[in-house]
């Protein structure tokens, strides 16, 4: 795993909340700082896992994307079960958010946001189990039945592990898709880290992830 500063556009390269909203932000909300680039982490803060996928193959590519959180568990009555030492119990649950790029221009980096807040995120990789095995992304083609296209095994491509110190909440986490000579399907997978930690300080207008926090709030609240 690699760190990186790479530039992303003012919507956030088509950011997709997890909570439903799919599009971008009005600039008159989003933070800049010198040059005017945006925040490219949630930073230190920030209640969010960032996800940005990156298709540099020159062809369509759909990436699928996978978390794990630890999720407390629930008994008959509702209640947060505990051992014998009285500690809570949790299980493993899985998330995966399926994401096309587009060959060429702004829709060739997506990007999916995951709360870490109530249950934190565990791993982030990409493949639905999280296994060497599993097809990562789909090159030219979406992984449905019927559809065109081939799939990349994540391979050596591991998933990123919170106990590891991999990444913690506020980070942004970058796949990335290449052509690559010597490989399956002659495409290869990278994966970069951008710590929240090391989220410039000083820009000037609201903050863009805690703007998106305060929507998300709202549309749970609407929902209730």
């Amino acid at each position: 795993m690699k760190k990186c500063w790479v530039p992303t556009s003012v919507c956030l390269s088509g950011v997709a909340l997890v909570a439903g909203v799919v599009g971008c932000f009005n600039p008159a909300f989003i933070n800049t700082f010198v040059g005017g680039q945006v925040p490219l982490t949630p930073g230190p803060a920030a209640a969010f896992v960032f996800v940005r996928c990156v298709n540099q193959t020159g062809v369509p590519v759909e990436f699928i994307v996978t978390i794990q959180r630890d999720v407390l568990v629930l008994d008959d009555d509702g209640e947060f079960q505990k051992d014998d030492d009285n500690q809570f119990i949790t299980r493993p649950e899985r998330q995966t958010v399926r994401l096309t790029t587009a060959a060429t221009g702004d829709a060739s980096e997506l990007g999916t946001l995951f709360g870490c807040s109530e249950s934190p995120v565990t791993h982030v990789g990409l493949g639905r189990e999280l296994l060497p095995t599993d097809s990562a992304v789909f090159v030219a083609g979406q992984g449905v039945a019927g559809a065109a296209g081939f799939g990349i095994q994540a391979g050596e491509l591991n998933p990123l592990q919170l106990a590891e110190g991999n990444f913690n909440c506020g980070d942004t986490i970058t796949f990335r898709a290449f052509l690559a000579s010597g490989v399956p399907g002659g495409v290869a997978l990278q994966a970069f880290l951008l710590p929240g930690s090391e989220q410039p300080s000083v820009f000037s207008g609201p903050s863009t992830f805690a703007t998106l926090q305060r929507l998300i709030e709202s549309q749970v609240r609407e929902d209730e």
